[in-house]
């Protein structure tokens, strides 16, 4: 059993939810902030008796905690969308000082100063076309709002964006808190990206490659023509100008690989003009 909370408390896996209370009032006294000041060490402690007594009194995530099956790090709310919520730090500390302020009568002194609200986080997860062109998204938060997201060209893995004043609300007239975006990015099966360049992978027949043609290659906003010169190795890449991450003053350019292929089966007379044709060049070789 993971009994690393039950020792913060100093109590055993057996305490009772009265003992698991009394243990948190004396400890939650003995490092209250407000009576340590600039005392980081009791600060840290009086976050992990609050963290602890949050787990354990609640009978639901005891019994999960027991089992060792709970997990606090940052688990996420779903709200069956793209987008999934997570407190943030602040969100958490302004939780446990809540519960001090509930087990003693608000006497810590949190309530009698005007705070910023709390922060909130949300993760959302973007197509990489989107990440490349950019694109507005609409997320729904807990509390039901809708959010407009406008995500930039460009925007990178793990990338937070900020909403001014959709956190939660201040106390005593303090502005409301921010929400935080952090961008995920799902991968592509075709397009790689290198700080502003995007490359794709293309597939183009011998027979081409040696003649040249122009053939069509896909970008991320549509198909475009692409001149293929004639006698192109495999691995040449080609650049598409500007078809890269859309930036207004430094856009990417896409760069198309060439991947040669070639037929299952060739007709008698091709393979033997080929061996015809291999005759001649190691003749001049």
């Amino acid at each position: 059993m993971n009994n690393k909370y039950y020792e913060t408390l100093g109590i055993s896996e057996k305490a009772s939810k009265d003992d698991i209370k009394k243990s948190y009032r004396k400890l939650a006294r003995k490092y209250h902030p407000d009576l340590n000041p600039n005392n980081k060490e009791a600060e840290e402690n009086f976050k992990k008796v609050s963290e602890a007594y949050e787990v354990l009194v609640d009978d639901q995530k005891r019994a999960s905690y027991d089992a060792g099956d709970f997990n606090r790090s940052e688990q996420p709310f779903s709200n069956g969308q793209d987008n999934y919520y997570y407190q943030s730090q602040s969100a958490n500390e302004a939780r446990y000082r809540d519960i001090f302020e509930q087990m003693f009568g608000g006497s810590g002194g949190f309530r009698d100063t005007p705070s910023k609200g709390e922060d909130f986080g949300y993760k959302l997860e973007i197509d990489f076309s989107d990440s490349i062109l950019g694109v507005e998204k609409e997320i729904t938060i807990p509390q039901g709002k809708k959010l407009s997201v406008k995500i930039p060209a460009g925007i990178k893995e793990g990338q937070k964006l900020r909403i001014k004043g959709e956190g939660g609300e201040g106390y005593k007239g303090a502005p409301k808190g921010d929400a935080f975006i952090q961008i995920i990015i799902k991968p592509s099966t075709q397009y790689t990206r290198k700080n502003n360049n995007v490359e794709i992978e293309w597939p183009v027949l011998f027979t081409k490659a040696i003649l040249g043609s122009k053939i069509r290659v896909p970008c991320l906003d549509g198909e475009v023509d692409l001149t293929l010169p004639a006698l192109v190795n495999s691995g040449t890449k080609l650049r598409l100008k500007g078809k890269g991450v859309r930036l207004k003053d430094n856009p990417g350019d896409l760069f198309v690989k060439i991947k040669i292929i070639f037929p299952e089966k060739i007709s008698d007379e091709l393979l033997e003009a080929v061996k015809k044709w291999e005759s001649q060049v190691e003749e001049k070789v």
